[in-house]
């Protein structure tokens, strides 16, 4: 809402009792309803309540958070704002650990990553190919949300992928799926391009995107080919790459697969730490 816009809201509403603001509030946004707590103190008590924010959670978020392994002390507030930007900027395990969620801070979507343990990994059992290691035998790789990576020893056959069910996702959405991982300081092989694709399990074709995991300042001679992904650094110093995209109509119990292999040119690799795929709302800022 723009300044005039929130003036007509006020115009409107200057008589209305304070429960039916927060009521209209409530049907708006999360960047909207701060944006009118700072009209008057009407409407900072109005924007600020309850009845707001419960409105703004996830519908399920309270069967999320019973599912909760993290610590219970950070999600008993009595306050559904603090709630909710606690649930945007903490993320809390779920299930065995090995999956977190998150909402969209501003949209409230839902966003759940997959933890390295939660994926199929080709040899992943066996040590001489891949090392599955705690954080504090890691100090050279970033800070976790999960117990432990997946370390990339050696292989030639490089195949990981992970499922999500649609029906725990925000339905009437548009979803990126992202590998989230790290290169080791001792790495080889991770120059060739690897593929990349999401897909409905339901559905026979699947296509595949040429991306790479090393970033451009890590080649010596970086590829220019047309529509090649490349992967960017984030806030929490890991790295992550696009693997695809997908638009959760509703709610129908459907299975999204996302892949990532390289058994073409199969080069032996090593050095790639994987922590684990997000799934995440796109474009919603």
């Amino acid at each position: 809402m723009n300044n005039r816009e929130i003036s007509e809201v006020m115009d409107i509403t200057s008589n209305l009792p304070e429960e039916c603001i927060a009521n209209i509030i409530s049907k708006t946004s999360p960047p909207d309803a701060c944006r009118m707590s700072l009209v008057s103190r009407t409407f900072s008590s109005a924007a600020t309540s309850n009845l707001v924010w419960e409105a703004l959670l996830p519908p399920d978020h309270q069967q999320i958070i019973s599912e909760s392994v993290s610590s219970s002390s950070s999600l008993s507030m009595p306050s559904k704002k603090d709630l909710y930007f606690s649930l945007c900027d903490n993320p809390i395990l779920i299930g065995n650990g090995n999956r977190s969620f998150t909402i969209h801070k501003w949209s409230g979507k839902k966003s759940y990553m997959l933890g390295a343990r939660e994926l199929v990994v080709i040899w992943g059992d066996a040590s001489q190919y891949w090392n599955w290691s705690p954080l504090a035998d890691s100090p050279l790789v970033p800070k976790s949300r999960f117990s432990v990576v997946a370390h990339l020893v050696e292989v030639c056959w490089l195949h990981v992928w992970g499922h999500i069910e649609t029906k725990i996702l925000s339905p009437n959405t548009r979803y990126g799926a992202y590998l989230i991982y790290t290169i080791g300081d001792q790495f080889k092989g991770l120059e060739k391009p690897v593929k990349l694709s999401v897909r409905f399990l339901d559905e026979i074709r699947c296509d595949f995107i040429n991306a790479y995991l090393l970033s451009r300042t890590f080649m010596d001679d970086a590829p220019e080919e047309e529509g090649a992904r490349f992967p960017r650094d984030r806030e929490d110093m890991w790295m992550e790459i696009e693997m695809g995209e997908f638009f959760n109509h509703d709610q129908v119990d459907r299975v999204v697969e996302m892949q990532l292999r390289e058994t073409e040119v199969l080069n032996w690799k090593s050095g790639l730490v994987i922590h684990g795929i997000e799934v995440r709302p796109k474009d919603l800022r």
